[in-house]
């Protein structure tokens, strides 16, 4: 057992109370506190292995790695400097069970305690999650998730099939609620094992029976369990599981282990309940919701259809008046359009006749003031205006291109990849991209990036002289 080597302050000398206790004693600030407790976890726990499952796993642009280890009752932040995981063989992954070593640390401004790791190696356990998450992915991949694929849930069933263990708990919250919200549903227990080696294959026969139960029509399929560790849940991670509920074609939710936890069934099911009381819950309506429901829509039924009436009688009114004159109204509209279009016709005569006078004689005006003859003696003025800026231009682009040339020249002259084409190469260190001009600036061991006439290089520092 380690023993803490704690600050005298830490300590009581005597249990009773002062009469004055304001006398002698320590106050801290919040800053001073956390800097001590830091000093005393490093000096007590340094070095300390510790064996957990990787979470939360984190790398961003500074290469550092921040995740989280935890088994099944705690967790403990941890971090990996980018120095030290680049010289790791194993490289960090979310789900894989490791062993690390290091040291315990505190970070003062959030007032966390954290592990420093030094080095890290695979326990195994990882396979697990990966095995999810390759399976997850592939069937994602074939569109078992997609939501244009889920059936819609019915609001209230008139049968229930129950996909579980006949004595678990999860049964039992499911019976409570539904009696408590709506007692006049059917219900069918399909009893299965949900965990073990032999869960998978009860639960898929037990999916093609219910599918095929035409003669209860069965509205609803609730697959279901009870929390468990991540190994428990195996059985609702297995691809035949799955693709069975693909496959169902009744409306089936899925509603296994606690609120935290998901499975491949969460998936693939139309729809998923963070328990199974709240499956029972969203698949079985309250009695009382019902009641006041119904009597709602029927108030508002009635109220449509009696103003629906009362529109239609107020239309046939109309058009039991508007027949009336209707003979009389028509009549007069197909003289009235009669006298319009004659009118139209003489009107729109007298306008095209107006219209071509105007253009016989903007025609007969256009010809005597054509600008032609004016035009003609200025072609030969162009051609010698023309001549000239080409020979002007010619002259421009042949000092332009000798001024280019001699410019090219002196920049090729003083480039930098004119120098390193002499043997020369710009040293900069790999950690923080700085150019190295001196030996002081190097220690053994730096990253070296080397800039090259023609390509690159990289290289570590092996020996430092002054010389």
């Amino acid at each position: 057992m380690t023993s803490l080597n704690l600050p005298d302050e830490f300590w009581l000398e005597d249990a009773g109370l002062d009469d004055n206790q304001d006398e002698g004693r320590h106050i801290y600030s919040v800053s001073q506190l956390n800097g001590d407790i830091r000093l005393i976890l490093e000096d007590n726990f340094t070095p300390v292995w510790v064996e957990g499952e990787i979470s939360t796993l984190r790398t961003p642009a500074s290469g550092h790695s921040y995740f989280t280890l935890k088994d099944e009752r705690s967790q403990l932040k941890a971090v990996l400097f980018r120095r030290q995981r680049l010289g790791l063989q194993y490289q960090p992954q979310e789900g894989d069970r490791v062993l690390c070593s290091g040291r315990i640390s505190l970070y003062e401004p959030r007032g966390e305690y954290q592990v420093i790791v030094t080095t890290l190696e695979l326990q195994g356990l990882g396979g697990l999650w990966r095995a999810f998450t390759e399976l997850k992915n592939r069937l994602e991949r074939e569109g078992l998730f997609k939501p244009e694929r889920k059936k819609k849930i019915p609001l209230l069933p008139r049968t229930l099939a129950l996909i579980t263990s006949a004595t678990g708990a999860a049964v039992h919250d499911i019976l409570q609620v539904i009696r408590r919200r709506f007692a006049g549903v059917e219900i069918i227990i399909v009893p299965v094992m949900v965990q073990g080696e032999r869960a998978a294959g009860e639960i898929v026969a037990a999916l093609k029976l219910v599918n095929s139960f035409r003669q209860k029509q069965i509205d609803t399929v609730i697959l279901t369990r009870g929390g468990g560790s991540y190994e428990d849940l195996q059985a609702f991670n297995d691809e035949q599981v799955a693709r069975a509920i693909a496959a169902c074609t009744i409306p089936l939710i899925s509603a296994v282990g606690h609120e935290i936890d998901f499975t491949i069934a969460d998936f693939v099911a139309d729809l998923r309940a963070p328990t199974p009381s709240a499956a029972a819950e969203l698949v079985i309506a309250n009695h009382s919701e019902m009641i006041d429901r119904l009597h709602h829509l029927h108030q508002r039924l009635s109220q449509i259809g009696r103003y629906r009436i009362i529109q239609e009688r107020r239309r046939l009114q109309m058009l039991a008046l508007a027949l009336e004159r209707g003979g009389e109204t028509v009549s007069r509209k197909h003289q009235a359009f009669s006298e319009l279009k004659t009118r139209f016709r003489t009107a729109m005569l007298s306008r095209l006749r107006l219209v071509r006078q105007n253009l016989e004689i903007r025609e007969y005006r256009l010809a005597q003031t054509s600008p032609l003859f004016r035009i003609k003696p200025l072609f030969a003025e162009i051609d010698l205006i023309e001549q000239m800026l080409g020979q002007t231009m010619r002259h421009l682009l042949s000092a332009n291109r000798q001024r280019i040339t001699a410019l090219s020249d002196r920049l090729k002259a003083s480039s930098p990849l004119a120098v390193l084409a002499r043997g020369y190469t710009v040293v900069e260190k790999v950690e923080n991209d700085k150019v190295v001009s001196k030996s002081s600036d190097l220690t053994v061991g730096d990253q070296l990036h080397l800039r090259l006439h023609q390509g690159q290089a990289w290289c570590r520092v092996e020996k430092v002289s002054n010389k």
